[in-house]
């Protein structure tokens, strides 16, 4: 899988977290990309379908948890890859 820098435009900061500093997805490509709090990594889940990340927006609308939503509905089924080793010094992957 190749790693690609994601547009920031369905970036969700998700400060309530004590998993997640973010998580961000990408219709076309189909990656969601999630920042853990504890280890300061990024990891990039493949073939996510679209559904899945409305169903996280309205767990997040609704005062869900992005931790549980990623720990029961991603990791257990979609594929992860660690892209922190090329992010920039945002924390995002480098272009």
């Amino acid at each position: 899988m190749k790693t690609r820098k994601l547009s920031r435009k369905n970036l969700i900061y998700t400060d309530r977290s004590g998993t997640t500093v973010f998580v961000n997805y990408s219709e076309s490509s189909q990656i969601l990309e999630v920042k853990y709090r504890n280890e300061n990594r990024v990891y990039h889940y493949y073939k996510v379908e679209p559904d899945i990340w409305e169903a996280f927006k309205k767990e997040i609308a609704s005062g869900g948890s992005s931790g549980v939503f990623v720990n029961t509905v991603v990791k257990p089924f979609y594929m992860g890859i660690e892209v922190t080793g090329v992010l920039d010094k945002t924390g995002f992957p480098k272009k």
